[in-house]
């Protein structure tokens, strides 16, 4: 038996190396009740071509409108990837599921919104339907990529059945039968703003208001409903963003005054 290094070629060497790595991956599948090649198989989904048809108003023939979507989808999976990462290395990559809410995988288009506001205003350009669902989608991708790298596989297994359901549901607010959303995808403010309209009357009456559209739209933080009230609802200069958020604050608090 040759103890030594030198009684191994290099060829023999990287057989060893490659052996090991085998076993090693075979371990981590029986030690995960999820076969870590099935998840493998998950990360891509849903994949750009889904993404750009389901969330922009675009045809199918309309090949170079579809080539610039999946170049504007690229741009917001880096931006995501560079977030996620740096908030799970603070994490070491530790998942407690105990303690996990799928809150903490939201907020990125606001992120966008505020510090890559020329993403946000292409994806406008490109008749995007629902921004805030589609970079959801993205982000939960990016966490599944990098959990999955980093043999965190029941946290990747999560975000891809996560980022099933926000696809889903993303998509059933663009092409469902809610008349708002119809109204909404077809950039109709007009007609929105007329529906609306009966509410629009005291600031008690626009607390309310606020906090329902909060609750239909699934949003999670008075900034992001402030800027989705502020851009398809209150349209003039006035009532502001800052009081926006400051009345769906006090009306969370059950102050309607």
């Amino acid at each position: 038996m040759v103890n030594s290094r030198e009684g191994f070629s290099d060829a023999d060497l990287q057989k060893i190396l490659e052996q090991a790595e085998r076993i090693e991956f075979e371990r981590l599948q029986h030690r995960t009740t999820i076969p870590t090649v099935f998840i493998k198989e998950l990360l891509d989904s849903p994949p750009n071509f889904l993404l750009s048809r389901n969330f922009f108003d675009v045809g199918y023939k309309d090949r170079k409108r579809i080539s610039i979507i999946h170049e504007l989808i690229e741009k917001i999976d880096n931006i995501a990837i560079e977030d996620c990462k740096e908030l799970l290395e603070e994490q070491g990559y530790r998942v407690d599921f105990e303690k996990e809410e799928s809150i903490m995988y939201r907020g990125l288009s606001v992120h966008i919104m505020l510090s890559n506001k020329d993403i946000y205003l292409e994806s406008k350009e490109l008749k995007c339907l629902n921004f805030h669902k589609l970079c959801d989608c993205i982000n939960l991708k990016a966490f599944a990529r990098l959990y999955f790298e980093n043999q965190q596989y029941e946290a990747s297994f999560y975000c891809i059945n996560l980022v099933g359901y926000v696809f889903g549901a993303g998509t059933n607010e663009v092409r469902g039968d809610n008349d708002f959303q119809k109204k909404l995808s077809k950039s109709n403010k007009t007609k929105a703003n007329k529906r609306w309209s009966k509410h629009n009357q005291t600031r008690p009456e626009k607390k309310k208001l606020y906090l329902e559209i909060m609750d239909q739209q699934n949003f999670t933080t008075f900034a992001e409903t402030a800027e989705y009230i502020k851009q398809h609802i209150e349209t003039d200069k006035k009532p502001s963003y800052d009081t926006i958020k400051r009345w769906l604050s006090q009306a969370n608090k059950g102050d309607f005054s």
